[in-house]
This record gives structure tokens, C-alpha cells and sequence, in this order.
């Protein structure tokens, strides 16, 4: 997904105008108001705000997304996520509660909450409720808006999007997991069609059959497993799968966020596969939740289809064993695009009220557009192919009915109807194949791709101005590809090492993946080395002994010779890759420096690649301005190593310094020269 930048547990609300700041880590919603029982409530008034820029990217609930059914509290967390289909724009918060089943939200207190500062950042919120107030099945509506709303929500058609739910207040939990601990909120409708059908763990099967949504087999059930051990799930289902396994480590009665310890997506009845990470698992006999959803993601207290099943095990200390080799995951530097090409296979898509704007000739410009930005950037190593299948596909329905659905069934939609039209290796990524899906504007949907399967969805909303660089960008993430990041080590390069607060999610300003997807900004060489077929490594040579070494600018169509440079950290885990850039508006005077091996397991998802980050040599000259929702990036422009200053490793092992520059600027003669004294 494009821009849209990973969140620090800090909360920074600016507003569009006065550019006021205010920074608060948590905003209580207080509901006061006599006890009262709502045993059902209907629909209050119907808006459609214009979701084609800024929308509602996810609700959560103490950590899990807000579904129908809901048990709130007192205690209940709450945090709300914009989400933007390009520039993030500062955005308030409403939200209501229907409190005497009136069909509608203008009575005394039916306001619960509104931001009064806009922010592009997500807000984490309480509710504050007497514990005496009992509502069942009460309407909630959460509005993202960019402008002032109505007090009562009704009549808002301005920029944002909308939200509805039906909740219970203070109610006594739906049973789950055998006791009254581990409550469900929402035991999913499974059954003989929809259910979990196999669980391995470290070689040991279990297989359960049909639970009518929950089963409960921690009496029966004890397996001991260690960190790393093997996992697969298999379900009985016709449509796509999301997983969640989580342990509660502390034997705290719930499933805590920290407490999850694999997630996977599959199809049908494919396995699901991977190990399990119980590296923030304490060891001794705990409850182990199985969740598969078969509509969304799966959450440890419930959803809406699918099953979930609770199992007890034995964790056991991984303390003595050898250490797991990295090369044993399903994702990191030794995942590589194995091909000398990729084949993009575009499908158009109809709705009986809207048609796609979008010509073949629009399709195949851009198209041509990606074609020349590869080969210049594998140095004619790489092909993109392409192919428009002939007709559009109508898809039979009005554009609203698929604006009342959900993403996923939009993903099974076009898989399906992909796989009926001869697309039988849809499914395979193993192949060279990736597909572009492109659709009117659905809902509040943006520009998005995922590994597994290899497709882009990309959606027609009138903007006539070329998207190639956006689709290139997904492109790389359907190839296996994270974000480029930065991190922001405050007043050190490196800072504590707290990924949340130094993590800057698109922190490379000057590479595709990161900051500067529109203008088609050059990948990085770490980024590089994904493709097998560049041979990148053998044009980065590690730096091996003390030496002056000669890097030439790595952005043009050719090489003149060795475009970087590797030198391994003291730690014998971290790479770090020095690259010269002469575009992106990066400076011609210094040299850029990415990691690998860096958070190695910030995300973890089967098939990708292990994620850079851009470090800045000059921390903390650009501060964070809390006035400037953009400024994040602010400090990278001018992170370059320069010449005559120099940058000892973290860990000691080595100190470099660029000394000088030459050749012909703005050419691949371009270069600069680097002094590395190994320590």
C-alpha cells in the first residue's frame, strides 16, 4: 500500500489551517448518562461521505478489528486509522452511540466522542461508562471527516468515510475457551462447509472436525513445543483463509497482542504453513487459540465466519539449542525474485452502473512507463512483460453493492473469475506471473498488492494523471518487496533500537519503495539484490581489509564499475550497503547507507524480502515538527555520509569516511571514494 506510514504510539493532531499541534497518548471518551438496557437497534440515518482520497483504514478493540457484536467497556481501547489513497490529509474523529434505539444520534449524549484537533495519525481512545449502563445491541458510528460534521452525523457528504456497528455495553461476555476467561465476543458462524479441519504442530496432528464456530479441547489436548517448531493448518472452506495462533504466555485469562505467535492467509483448503515465533512466550503449559477466518482477519476474541479452536500445550525453553538458521524462514535476505522477467497480466473489470474509465492505450502507456524504469534499474538484466486480456469482465452487479462489501470478497471475486477464464496457476508463486486487477473505485479501497497471490488492485477514480510509479511500486511488493524505511535514531544514527518510536515507515525519500513512488525514485542496492538475475552482489563488493574504495553513481542505464559497497556490522548480523546516488535530489557530496538484517523480524509474512532501512548520518538537524504531518521525512534529505565526515559501526567493527569525488556529474562516471580502516 502507498503512504501509508507506520505509526508510533505517539499521537501528533494538527489542524489544516491554524497548523495547531496537540500530543496526547490517550483521549478518554466519557458517556454519562442514567442506566439504561437497549435490547436492539435499527439503522439511524444513511451518509455516503466522498471516501476517494482520505478513508477509515481499521478500527481495533484492545488490539483486534472492531466487529458486529462487540463487547465495549470501561476498559475498552479503542484506536482509529485513517488511511489515504495518495497525501495524507489531517483528519477529526466523531463518533456516536444510538443510546435509546431511536433511529438516530441527535438525542442529549448520543456524541460521545469528536476530535477537536485534525491529525494524519491514528488515536488511541477509551470509553469512560458507569458500570451500571447496559446496552445490547446498540448502534455505533465512528466518521473520519475532514471538515466540521453535523452533531447528529446526518447529512455529512464532504471528504471522509463512515463506519457502523452494533455493540453491547457492559454486558457479560459470550463463553469461550471453556471458563470465564478467554471470552469471545463473537463466536463465528462456522460449520460443516467452514470449520478448521487439521492442526500440526512440531509434527504432531490433530484433526477436529466441525465445532459449530468454537471448540474447546485444552482437556484433551497437551503438545510441548519450542520456538521455531513447525505449524500447519489446514480448514474446510470454499473461500479464502486468514490465521491467528496465540498463546497466552502469562496466564492472564486473555490473548494479548504481543501473545501472537503466527499469522498466515491461504485458499480453500491449502495448508497454511510456517513456525511458530515464541520468542516473547515464557515457558511452562499455557492456552493456545486457533482462529480461522473465513471473511477478514482473524482475531483471538471472535469474528463473524469461520471457527476457532483452543488448544493447551507446553512451552518449552529453547535455552542451549542452536540458534535457528535465518535461511530456514519463509522470508528475509535470501528470499529472491528467481526470474529474469515478470509477466503482468492486466484484467478489466465493469460494474452494470460504472464503467472503466480507463483505455488500453492509458493501460499500455503506463505500462511502457514501468517497462523503461526496470530496465534502467537492472541495468538491462530485467524484462517486465505485459498483457491486457481482450474483454472487460462485466461483473453483474451495481457499483453499491460491492460498496457495502468487504475487501476479501472482492479478492475471492476476481480469483475465482480469473481461475474460470484459464488462469489455473493463479495461485502459484513459484511463477513469473503477477496480475493487475483494475476496477472502478470500490468503497473506500486504495491502490494495494500482497506476495501471496502476486496481485495488484488498482481502482479507476477519475485521476487522469499517470499512477505508473504507484504501480510499480505495488509491483514490488507482489514480487516480494517490503517498504523502504528509515530510521530515526533521534540524537544517534542507530538510537535505543525501539522499533515503534524509531521505525519511519517510506523513511527512504529517495527510493521507490519508500518516499518517492510517483517520480519513480531509484531502488536502493540492498533492494536491488532481490533479484536474483542483477547479480547486484558482484557489482557491491564487501569490503574485506582497510582500503580506499572507488564507488560509481548506481542510477544511470549502465555501470562503470563497482556501484557500492557491503561491510559486515560487529554484531555478524547486520549489512550495511553504501550506495552513491546523482538523482532523487539526493546529495552528490555523500554517500547513502541501507541496512540488512536490521529488525529482522519487524514483519514476518511468508515470501518477502528482508527490509531496509535508510540510515541518517546527520540525526536530529530536522527535528520533528509537530506542526508538519510531513516532516517525518524532513530528516533524511540530508542523512548522506559527506565527504571528510565518518561513521564508526554501532558495534566497533569498522569506521568509513568518503574522502573525495570525480568523474563526469550526472553520468554513470559519476563516483566518489571512500576510506574503510577495519577495526
Amino acid at each position: 500500500m502507498l503512504l501509508n506510514k507506520k505509526l508510533t504510539n505517539k499521537l501528533t493532531i494538527s489542524t489544516k489551517k491554524s497548523g495547531k499541534t496537540l500530543t496526547e497518548t490517550l483521549l478518554s471518551l466519557s458517556v454519562l448518562m442514567s442506566s439504561l438496557s437497549v435490547m436492539q437497534a435499527s439503522a439511524a440515518c444513511n451518509i455516503s461521505p466522498d471516501n476517494r482520497y482520505e478513508f477509515i483504514d481499521s478500527i481495533t478493540l484492545d488490539g483486534n478489528g472492531l466487529a458486529n457484536g462487540a463487547q465495549l467497556t470501561s476498559e475498552t481501547i479503542l484506536q482509529l486509522t485513517p488511511g489515504y489513497s495518495s497525501y495524507r490529509y489531517s483528519e477529526y474523529w466523531s463518533i456516536w452511540i444510538d443510546l435509546n434505539n431511536d433511529d438516530d444520534f441527535s438525542d442529549n449524549g448520543e456524541l460521545v466522542f469528536r476530535s477537536t484537533s485534525a491529525s494524519s495519525e491514528a488515536i488511541t481512545s477509551s470509553f469512560t461508562i458507569a458500570d451500571d449502563i447496559s446496552l445490547s445491541d446498540a448502534q455505533l458510528r465512528v466518521l473520519l471527516h475532514s471538515e466540521s460534521a453535523p452533531d447528529d452525523s446526518c447529512g455529512y457528504d464532504r471528504y471522509g468515510d463512515v463506519r457502523d456497528f452494533t455493540v453491547s455495553i457492559n454486558l457479560e461476555s459470550s463463553p469461550g475457551g471453556g471458563s470465564n476467561d478467554y471470552p469471545l465476543t463473537l463466536i463465528p458462524g462456522g460449520g460443516v462447509s467452514e470449520h478448521i479441519a487439521n492442526i500440526e504442530l512440531a509434527g504432531v496432528s490433530f484433526s477436529s472436525g466441525d465445532n459449530s464456530g468454537y471448540g474447546d479441547f485444552t482437556d484433551d489436548q497437551l503438545v510441548s513445543i519450542k520456538d521455531g517448531d513447525s505449524i500447519v493448518l489446514t480448514a474446510v472452506t470454499n473461500w479464502s483463509t486468514d490465521w491467528g495462533v496465540w498463546i497466552d504466555g502469562d496466564n492472564n485469562g486473555q490473548f494479548d497482542g504481543d501473545e501472537l505467535v503466527f499469522d498466515g492467509a491461504g485458499y480453500r483448503d491449502a495448508p497454511v504453513s510456517g513456525a511458530l515465533d515464541l520468542s516473547s512466550i515464557s515457558s511452562g503449559q499455557a492456552r493456545m487459540r486457533v482462529a480461522m477466518n473465513g471473511d477478514g482477519t482473524a482475531a483471538a476474541d471472535g469474528f463473524k465466519y469461520g471457527e476457532i479452536e483452543d488448544y493447551s500445550v507446553n512451552v518449552q525453553s529453547s535455552g542451549g539449542s542452536e540458534p535457528e538458521d535465518p535461511a530456514d524462514k519463509l522470508y528475509g535476505s535470501h528470499v529472491q525474485w528467481q526470474h529474469d522477467s515478470v509477466n503482468v497480466k492486466v484484467f478489466r473489470f465493469e460494474f452494470t452502473d460504472v464503467d472503466l474509465s480507463w483505455s488500453v492505450n492509458r493501460i499500455e502507456s503506463e505500462m511502457e512507463e514501468i517497462v523503461a524504469y526496470f530496465e534502467q534499474q537492472s541495468y538491462g538484466r530485467f524484462d517486465v512483460n505485459y498483457e491486457i486480456y481482450g474483454d472487460v469482465i462485466q461483473v453483474g452487479d451495481r457499483k453499491s453493492v460491492w460498496d457495502n462489501k468487504e475487501a476479501n470478497d472482492w479478492k475471492d471475486y476476481y480469483a475465482n473469475k480469473l481461475i474460470a477464464l484459464g488462469e489455473v496457476n493463479y495461485w502459484d508463486i513459484e511463477d513469473n506471473t503477477i496480475y493487475l486487477i483494475l476496477a472502478p473505485q470500490i468503497a473506500d479501497w486504495g491502490i494495494k498488492a500482497g506476495v501471496n497471490p502476486g496481485a495488484i488492485r488498482l481502482y479507476d477514480n477519475g485521476d487522469e494523471r499517470s499512477q505508473a510509479g504507484g504501480i510499480a511500486h505495488e509491483m514490488g511488493h507482489a514480487m516480494g518487496l517490503h517498504h523502504a524505511q528509515g530510521l530515526d535514531g533521534q540524537e544517534s544514527v542507530f538510537g535505543v533500537g525501539d522499533y515503534d518510536k524509531e521505525m519511519i515507515g517510506y523513511g527512504n525519500a529517495f527510493s521507490l519503495m519508500g518516499n518517492n513512488a510517483w517520480d519513480f525514485g531509484g531502488l536502493n542496492l540492498y533492494y536491488k539484490n532481490f533479484f536474483k538475475s542483477w547479480n547486484i552482489k558482484d557489482e557491491v563488493p564487501e569490503a574485506l581489509q582497510s582500503a580506499t574504495y572507488r564507488i560509481y553513481a548506481l542510477d544511470h542505464e549502465v555501470i562503470s564499475g563497482d556501484i557500492g559497497l557491503r561491510l559486515k556490522a560487529g554484531n555478524d548480523e547486520v549489512t550495511y550497503w553504501v550506495e552513491y546516488r546523482t538523482k532523487d535530489g539526493a546529495d552528490t557530496d555523500g554517500v547513502l547507507i541501507n541496512t540488512e538484517g536490521y529488525f529482522p523480524d519487524e514483519d514476518a509474512r511468508s515470501y518477502y524480502y528482508g527490509t531496509s532501512f535508510l540510515l541518517d548520518m546527520t540525526p536530529n538537524t530536522f527535528p520533528d515538527d509537530l506542526n508538519d504531518d510531513y516532516d517525518d521525512f524532513d530528516d533524511f534529505m540530508d542523512g548522506a555520509l559527506v565527504i571528510g565526515k565518518s561513521y564508526t559501526d554501532k558495534w566497533g567493527d569498522f569506521t568509513i569516511t568518503p574522502t573525495r569525488k570525480g568523474g563526469t556529474q550526472g553520468t554513470s562516471e559519476a563516483w566518489i571514494e571512500v576510506s574503510v580502516e577495519l577495526h
